[in-house]
């Protein structure tokens, strides 16, 4: 009688459990349901005002943009904050109320802002169409006027204040303009020199009008508050979806004390029977082993992990990779690989494997330690100790001793392992550091606010003149003194801080800036050198090559420094694809003429043809420094640099390693017949230059 109260009260228990989790599946889909479609309306909405603000940008950059995509995107945005106001949620929970207030005085601030654009397009139509316009008729003025005639040089200083005021964006430019154009109306013209002239200066005259008005509506946009008052809605309506989680956390409680209700009665009554199925408990303990243990290594899997995260509330993660393993698995075997895998977590087993985190395995050569909570500097102490623990030891496997290096990443932003690995990827394109935080602005959205926000410093700083060259010195390998010095970028911003190149440079290659800084590099670098009896060099990509005006202003200062050529080299970058190599033949044989040297930098980081690169006429290769840095580890980059020395002196050319760190790689260098070198064990880059 006893057993079947028992029996009936578990029974009891699991129905009522049953109904709580129908129950609890229902208002749990419907919240999960309403939250995704308003954060996903949300994120929309700032991410078409992000397109929006970059379609701008590059509607004012270039002068040919098709601008149906920012209509496109003033009709989504539009659609979308319509959407959100008309949600079920905000007409029928009376505790969303507030925030239909705040998008009901969004879609006003969105109607003011399309307003604005649509402004901004209307303008800038006439705008670029004049500067088209004048682009071309100034290409007909020698038809019309005598080289250095008064009006000629008229005509081309207004159309210069112009085309400078479009490309820097910036009315200033346009100050002079009246007086310019005064000047022209006052020279004496033939009838056909005046139809051509007022013509120009309908254009001229309805730039100065209209050019300040199109560049305070672009500013305007650019600097439109929307994108602020987006994000805070965002934060008020998750503030306000607090109250449903707090209610499904309740309802959770519940359930789960009711389930263990019935696996208390439930493991009573298996007691009572004496467990008389001890070999089917004992298969079923191996096979949740078998789901929740990586059987390679003895670590919890990707299931436990999933498991675990799940019922924590604000969990955090260390992302631990083996650097180069799928290297290590082609070069000695997957046997030897997966040996190495287990002794490596066999050193995690042994001191982690506890409090303060858990460690999984998560794929190949991927391992986590996951913490109940994110506390930055504590997680930072960790993975130090993991990085000490696993770099600092002679892995002895198959009587080859093998060391190995780690990549770490830490977040605690979900989902988890997808945000750490999305850093991980981040880390592994940096030249230093194996740790890095996973933040929103790795994210697409902050990497477009990053690059407007990189091309207004761009802009700036070539206005104020903040784009300065910095030397780095080039030393012979046997007699350690200094032959040359590389005349390197930077970027000063009004804080005094310096940018490296791969700050800004990637950005400025995108848009007409990056010639602008090639043009200040070229001209700064050989005026400073003009009175230094030192040799020195410059870097062009294939892109400074194809650009004729570029070419122009160096050969212009070939001319203005005569004897300047002879002590100058030309560093050319390997890494950007040799795609038209007659012009680059072309190209080095005038320079060579000369007496100008040639050299190929960042060789082995890319491309890399042997034997395009044995058709020129060159008079050093740069070894990339990629290959250099890990040469007193790496046997791979100690036969890469080696077969490349191979090439060297079979072109009997000069050779220079870049990234030299320490006297041990200088010395392996030097044995392999290398002959110059730079990096900071000789030398940091500085702004100024001392005497040999």
């Amino acid at each position: 009688m006893r057993f079947n109260y028992s029996t009936m009260t578990a029974l009891l228990i699991g129905v009522i459990s049953l109904a709580m989790l129908v129950y609890y599946y229902n208002v749990e889909k419907d919240f999960r349901k309403n939250y995704k479609t308003i954060s996903a309306q949300f994120n929309t909405l700032q991410k078409d005002q992000e397109r929006i603000s970059y379609d701008i940008l590059q509607s004012a950059l270039f002068a040919y943009y098709n601008q149906d995509v920012i209509a496109k995107d003033r009709r989504n945005i539009r659609a979308v904050v319509s959407s959100l106001y008309q949600h079920p949620l905000l007409q029928h929970k009376k505790h969303y109320q507030p925030l239909k207030e705040t998008i009901a005085n969004l879609q006003i601030e969105i109607e003011t802002y399309i307003e604005l654009i649509e402004y901004y397009l209307m303008i800038n139509a006439g705008i670029k169409n004049s500067m088209v316009f004048l682009s071309t008729h100034e290409n007909k003025s020698n038809k019309f006027f005598q080289p250095g005639s008064s009006s000629l040089r008229n005509i081309h200083e207004i159309i210069d204040s112009i085309l400078q005021a479009k490309r820097m964006l910036d009315k200033s430019y346009l100050r002079q303009l009246s007086e310019q154009i005064k000047q022209l109306e006052n020279n004496t013209l033939t009838e056909e020199q005046m139809v051509y002239v007022n013509t120009l200066l309908i254009h001229a005259g309805y730039l100065e009008k209209n050019y300040p008005s199109y560049i305070e509506a672009f500013y305007s946009i650019m600097n439109s508050s929307l994108r602020d008052d987006l994000e805070k809605a965002q934060l008020q309506f998750e503030h306000l979806a607090k109250d449903d989680i707090t209610y499904l956390n309740t309802l959770t409680t519940s359930l789960f004390i009711l389930i263990f209700m019935a696996i208390l009665v439930i493991t009573v009554l298996l007691y009572r029977l004496q467990k008389e199925n001890v070999k089917l408990i004992t298969l079923h303990n191996k096979l949740q082993y078998t789901l929740q243990h990586d059987t390679l290594t003895g670590l919890l899997n990707r299931r436990s992990y999933e498991a675990s995260v799940s019922k924590l509330d604000s969990p955090a993660v260390l992302l631990i990779n083996i650097s180069r393993f799928k290297m290590i698995n082609d070069f000695y075997g997957t046997d030897y690989g997966d040996k190495l895998l287990i002794e490596v977590a066999a050193q995690l087993i042994q001191k982690f494997n506890q409090e303060p985190g858990i460690c999984y395995r998560i794929s190949g050569d991927e391992f986590a330690i996951v913490f109940e909570e994110f506390d930055v500097k504590y997680i930072e102490a960790i993975a130090h100790e993991v990085n000490e623990l696993l770099t600092n030891r002679n892995y002895k496997i198959s009587d080859i001793n093998h060391t190995i290096s780690i990549n770490m990443a830490i977040s605690n932003l979900k989902p988890l392992l997808e945000t750490a690995d999305m850093a991980l990827k981040q880390l592994k394109q940096r030249p230093t550091g194996n740790l890095l935080h996973y933040s929103k602005k790795l994210d697409v959205k902050e990497k477009i606010r990053s690059n407007i926000e990189i091309t207004q410093i761009l802009h700036d700083a070539l206005n104020e003149d903040r784009i300065i060259p910095y030397y780095q010195p080039i030393i012979d390998l046997k007699t350690r003194e200094i032959v040359k010095y590389e005349a390197l970028v930077r970027l000063k911003l009004k804080d005094g801080n310096i940018l490296k190149p791969i700050q800004f440079l990637p950005i400025a290659q995108q848009t007409p800036l990056y010639h602008e800084i090639t043009r200040v590099m070229i001209t700064k670098s050989i005026a400073y050198f003009a009175d230094k009896p030192y040799r020195f060099s410059i870097n062009l990509s294939m892109a400074d090559l194809e650009d004729d005006e570029i070419i122009n202003i160096l050969i212009g200062h070939f001319t203005a420094y005569p004897d300047i050529v002879t002590r100058m080299d030309i560093e050319l970058l390997e890494s950007e694809m040799l795609t038209d190599m007659e012009k680059v033949k072309n190209f080095i044989s005038e320079l060579k003429k000369l007496g100008c040297g040639i050299s190929i930098d960042d060789f082995g980081s890319g491309y890399s043809n042997f034997s395009n690169l044995t058709e020129l006429d060159l008079d050093a290769l740069k070894i990339d420094g990629s290959l250099i840095k890990e040469i007193n580890h790496s046997p791979e980059h100690y036969k890469t640099v080696k077969a490349i020395m191979g090439l060297v002196n079979e072109m009997g050319i000069d050779s220079i390693a870049e990234f030299v760190q320490d006297e041990a790689s200088a010395q392996m260098l030097s044995e392999l017949g290398v002959t110059h070198a730079q990096g900071y064990f000789f030398g940091k880059p500085d702004e100024f230059i001392v005497d040999i």
